[in-house]
């Protein structure tokens, strides 16, 4: 590989293939929690439970990654992660109780964890090293395609069709995805010139990596919030009358990463963190204001959300993936799998419970207070991340000395 160019053929395909994992992923979490209401009579936080379990069940696949992707080996696990992905859609056809629903989320979640966490870890090997977050922010503009795609696909699909229809476009995009992924090139793993050790048995206490606990504690926050949307916005439209504004929050929220992101991405490489991280975080807290006033009475509540589309994807849709390139920036090699690993899943353990939280907080005091709840957690994450990083990374990263 060509260690100075970024667009190699190794990291296209990598972005093609967590594209399309991604569209499947949020095609189900913007569209099960309507779908649990309306099948099984389910009350909001519970329906709001259904469409995110998948991120609690990401969380064990990426402790089974961390443990074991430098031993079975990250091709061979990327491999049977993508090739089992296919295989859980196809459940999606079988009827079921509530319990055997929420048992085949918490299985997607867990395939999808497993295929992510080694992927978002090798990607790192086909990234340049100075352009790493540039790179990084890059290739997560595969996820805002799944964000941008995977909403409103799956609303067409289901008013136009029907839910078995959109169960075989989901079969079918996993399919894509695993074929893409077997032509992908995965770069040996070694350390201090020896294969990563193949022995030893799981351990919980050892697939977490200290160094990015400040940031994985921040992000944990951030994403509790944010899993508020995806799961809960096109039941808030319903509610204010403007249902057809949520498939174009989702359009507008994704786009606009790909603007915002590559240019926050080479700000961290040449200004650091802190000059992209702290803003971000402040106008990620006004969006939720934003929201808020949507559902409170606000003439144009179609306008504040379109708003509040632009606002997230500058604030939170920048700060995830940017979050794990600042943690590697950081680390040596050999870290890499377990960094990524404690980061997203505390951005995984966030999502998964978020909207369970948020939905019962709605449920009890109507979504513009909980959007207004989200605003005030959000701020306070600032706190959070100045005082466990921001205040020690003051200086440009080349100046920075694995601090």
């Amino acid at each position: 590989m060509d260690q100075e160019r970024l667009w190699n053929r190794n990291f296209i395909l990598a972005m093609l293939t967590g594209g399309f994992a991604a569209m499947v992923m949020y095609t189900l979490i913007t569209t099960m929690a309507v779908y649990s209401m309306n099948t099984f009579g389910v009350s909001e936080g519970m329906a709001g439970f259904i469409s995110s379990i998948a991120m609690l069940g990401g969380i064990f696949g990426r402790l089974f990654a961390a443990n074991y992707m430098d031993r079975i080996g990250r091709r061979k696990l990327a491999f049977i992660a993508s090739a089992l992905h296919p295989a859980v859609c196809v459940l999606y056809f079988l009827p079921g109780s509530l319990g055997s629903v929420l048992a085949l989320r918490l299985l997607h979640g867990i395939v999808c964890g497993c295929l992510h966490n080694v992927m978002a870890t090798s990607v790192i090997d086909f990234i340049p090293p100075a352009r790493r977050a540039e790179g990084i922010a890059f290739y997560t503009l595969s996820f805002s395609f799944g964000i941008a795609v995977g909403p409103p696909v799956a609303m067409y699909v289901i008013g136009a069709f029907s839910y078995q229809t959109l169960w075989i476009v989901n079969l079918v995009l996993a399919i894509v995805a695993f074929v893409i992924l077997a032509c992908i090139r995965f770069v040996p793993v070694t350390f201090g010139g020896e294969k990563a050790t193949r022995s030893g048995k799981f351990s919980i206490g050892g697939l977490f990596e200290k160094s990015a606990l400040p940031l994985a504690l921040m992000i944990i926050f951030l994403s509790l919030c944010y899993m508020g949307l995806p799961a809960l916005l096109e039941t808030y439209t319903i509610r204010i009358g403007i249902a057809w504004v949520a498939p174009i929050f989702f359009v507008i929220f994704s786009v606009f990463i790909v603007v915002t992101r590559p240019i926050a991405g080479r700000l961290v490489d040449k200004r650091g963190e802190n000059f992209v991280f702290v803003p971000s975080i402040m106008l990620f807290s006004a969006s939720f204001v934003v929201l808020g006033l949507a559902g409170a009475g606000a003439t144009s509540a179609a306008v504040l959300i379109i708003v509040a589309a632009f606002m997230v994807a500058a604030s939170y849709g920048t700060i995830l993936p940017l979050g794990q390139a600042v943690c590697v920036k950081y680390a040596e090699p050999r870290q890499f799998g377990k960094i990524t690993s404690t980061y997203f899943i505390f951005s995984d353990l966030g999502m998964g419970t978020g909207a369970l939280i948020f939905g019962f907080v709605a449920s009890k005091t109507g979504f513009s207070n909980m959007f207004f709840l989200c605003a005030l957690i959000v701020f306070a994450t600032l706190a959070v991340y100045w005082r466990l990083h921001g205040r020690h990374h003051r200086a440009a990263p080349s100046t920075i000395k694995n601090l």
